[in-house]
């Protein structure tokens, strides 16, 4: 008799039917469990601004995306509740198995009252400068910064000096970080840091006059109000300098080119995360740089600028603006 008839022989033997499926059940169980585990989840977001477009759209992807897996969402809105303890209160009652953090005081708040519940966290500006906690996870706002200075430097290679207005408070640890970036890619990063003693109308056209393009970073201490964004661009323009940065807003203020996290992909992306979570599944980046962005390029502006761009890069754009 081969090897292989006394293996299965003495199997037929050994292993009686109802044994047989007492074991298959073993081996089942734990499968639907586990996936049982994610249906029944309660989910809480906390949204630090519901009436904000990019937290609404980023939260209704989310919570499309999370539904058929969730057996409850609470919402809980920062700014229409006026009263952040009240957060507290709901941990508490309610006991949440994630709480899912939109934006930079949403998460804050989560990350306080929250103990040792999962927190997850998306459209939070630069999250490195938070204190992160085992328990803490997210998608990033911002794209890689490989990424973003890879892509200027591709798509216009003639401009080396690299301008970047931002204020240490906010923006401190991802200049630290741009900083080694663009030396790897021949890139000369130019800075000009904000703050009461120095603010922004100080010190821009002295940095103009520095650079071959300034590269707009998401930075509330810099980008206060409108009147800031315009005088940005004011300045910008009647030196002749075209401005990169990172949302397609400031098309209409006369960016030269964007590229822009795709908000609803976020929020997939981050469900797509919170799901791994309460599943237990290993996760190797707990904190992801957006899966999908939105390039444009603003040729018009440029040929105002008197800039030229990398004609062999428009495969690479995804909104071409000509002048008509």
């Amino acid at each position: 008799m081969s090897m292989h008839n006394i293996i299965k022989a003495t199997f037929n033997v050994m292993i009686k039917p109802q044994v047989l499926l007492w074991l298959l059940s073993a081996l089942c169980c734990p499968l639907i469990s586990t996936s049982a585990a994610g249906a029944q989840a309660k989910i809480l977001i906390v949204n630090s601004d519901d009436t904000v477009n990019k937290y609404r759209e980023v939260k209704d992807a989310f919570k499309l995306q999370i539904t058929p897996y969730a057996a409850r969402i609470i919402d809980f809105n920062v700014q229409q509740s006026r009263q952040p303890e009240l957060l507290e209160k709901l941990i508490k009652d309610e006991s949440p198995d994630l709480i899912y953090s939109i934006g930079s005081q949403a998460y804050q708040l989560a990350t306080q009252y929250g103990g040792n519940k999962p927190v997850l966290f998306s459209s939070v500006i630069n999250w490195q400068r938070f204190e992160r906690r085992n328990n803490s996870y997210g998608v990033a706002n911002e794209l890689s910064l490989s990424q973003e200075l890879s892509l200027l430097r591709f798509v216009l290679p003639g401009l080396h000096r690299v301008g970047v207005v931002y204020d240490p408070n906010y923006s401190k640890e991802r200049i630290i970080e741009a900083r080694n970036e663009a030396r790897e890619l021949g890139l000369t990063l130019v800075e000009q840091t904000v703050s009461e003693a120095e603010p922004l109308e100080k010190n821009l056209d002295g940095l103009l006059a520095k650079i071959d393009v300034l590269w707009l970073i998401a930075d509330p201490g810099v980008l206060a109000d409108r009147a800031a964004v315009e005088k940005i661009f004011t300045a910008s323009t009647q030196q002749k300098k075209p401005v990169y940065t990172y949302s397609d807003a400031f098309m209409n203020y006369g960016a030269s080119l964007v590229v822009a996290a795709d908000t609803p992909t976020m929020g997939r992306q981050a469900a797509n995360l919170a799901q791994s979570i309460l599943l237990h599944e290993p996760i190797k980046e707990t904190v992801q740089s957006p899966a999908g962005s939105h390039i444009t390029l603003n040729a018009c502006q440029l040929g105002k600028l008197n800039t030229a761009y990398n004609s062999d890069a428009l495969d690479a754009i995804n909104q071409l603006l000509e002048c008509h």
